[in-house]
């Protein structure tokens, strides 16, 4: 139970409240009571602030559901306020960006969400669309007058326009949750290579075992580490090779699990004047068509040996081409989105909502001199209700309001 020291809970302001239970008072707080609609969901809310204590946490939990409340379920509040119309979905997602993103540029991403700047963009689409759809119905209905306001070449033109801008944000949406969430870089290669060497180098720090002994890394190794580009989650796999202890098959099993799942390999071939053994040869067949960077570790003792092309020359135990690895990681991971870059998403849904709008652009382009206006009109009009799913808006009647308003047909 929450009772105010003196009278009753103003909104908008907050009073200094005491925390009671049945066994008496627990601790002391704060209480905000807020009146919808001028509230986060647009309903009558309290908040209720306490020490951090878990134990009074847990308590003061269970004495508001003791007194009837429940406890939210995931995104409720949230949800609660696209109902309401206080959010749109873009925002609504924007909130989940904002609070897990772990780099500036991540949080840039989800303020960009909250502060309507995608919004926006989509709005100016939805315009466009509104207007070309607006003139390809005129045409319809009504052929034989001389309503159209624009020209094939104008309406492709905007078309095309539509197209390019939404492809072009959709592309930033894989760097983007990269900035936001982070990445799984998963170091690979053969026995012996120096991956734990050089996993020990990327962080700084010894947290992996290094023997010469083959097979001593057996299980997968996972650190969190923030590079200046983002933060990743870097992997420490077992070394490749034929092997008949079932302990370390199990660790090669699981290391091609995760490595499946990574979002960036690091491929680490052992420096040899020899060139790559046919394990290695193996490993890189099977990951070309991966995003991968290609490491040639023990660049000290291999002596003039050049690497192979393209290969980062580094020495895990002398420190040589950490720093160019670590650049190199962070460029493979967001170097789609540069830092002067606009508008980028972090969203999946989002990203295969604007390929759809720029996939319907792209037919009716094709539709308007080959199958004629009445296709071209309905992939325009797919395209808006794509925006219109990707916002959580309104579909259709605005092309009908369009079209009265621009052609002041039916007087």
């Amino acid at each position: 139970m929450v009772r105010p020291l003196t009278g009753r809970l103003p909104a908008g302001r907050s009073r200094r409240v005491t925390l009671h239970n049945g066994d008496g008072q627990f601790d002391d707080g704060l209480a905000v009571f807020g009146r919808g609609p001028d509230t986060y969901t647009g309903e009558d809310t309290l908040e209720v602030t306490c020490h951090g204590n878990p134990y009074i946490v847990d308590q003061l939990l269970s004495a508001l559901v003791a007194r009837g409340a429940r406890l939210a379920e995931a995104g409720e509040f949230t949800r609660r306020a696209v109902v309401n119309g206080k959010l749109d979905l873009v925002a609504a997602e924007a909130v989940d960006h904002v609070c897990r993103a772990n780099t500036a540029r991540g949080l840039a991403i989800g303020r960009s969400g909250l502060d309507g700047e995608i919004s926006s963009f989509m709005s100016a689409r939805r315009e466009s669309l509104i207007g070309i759809a607006a003139e390809l119905e005129a045409r319809l209905d009504y052929p034989a007058d001389e309503l159209a306001y624009l020209t094939d070449d104008h309406l492709v033109a905007a078309l095309t326009a539509t197209m390019t801008a939404c492809r072009e944000v959709a592309s930033t949406c894989t760097a983007g949750r990269i900035l936001v969430e982070g990445a799984r870089v998963a170091l690979v290669g053969a026995v012996n290579a120096g991956k734990s060497s050089l996993f020990n180098a990327l962080l700084g720090r010894t947290r992996a075992l290094v023997h010469e002994l083959p097979g001593t890394t057996r299980d997968v190794l996972e650190v969190r580490h923030a590079l200046e580009a983002c933060e990743i989650t870097l992997l420490d796999t077992a070394g490749e090779r034929a092997t008949d202890d079932p302990v370390e098959a199990a660790g090669l099993a699981l290391a091609r699990e995760l490595v499946d799942e990574a979002d960036l390999l690091v491929v680490v071939l052992r420096g040899r004047p020899s060139g790559p053994s046919p394990a290695e040869e193996s490993i890189l067949d099977r990951t070309a068509l991966r995003r991968r960077i290609v490491v040639y570790n023990g660049i000290d003792v291999v002596g003039s040996a050049p690497p192979p092309d393209g290969a980062i020359p580094t020495s895990a135990t002398k420190g040589l081409g950490i720093e160019a690895l670590e650049r190199a990681i962070g460029t493979a991971l967001v170097g789609d989105i540069p830092r002067s870059a606009g508008l980028a998403i972090a969203s999946a849904r989002q990203r295969d909502r604007l390929l759809a709008i720029a996939d319907c652009a792209s037919e009716a382009i094709e539709a308007l001199p080959l199958a004629g206006v009445a296709v071209a009109a309905d992939a325009v009009t797919r395209g808006i209700d794509e925006i219109d799913a990707l916002t959580g808006a309104d579909t259709r009647e605005d092309v009908l309001d369009a079209l009265f308003a621009r052609f002041c047909i039916g007087k």
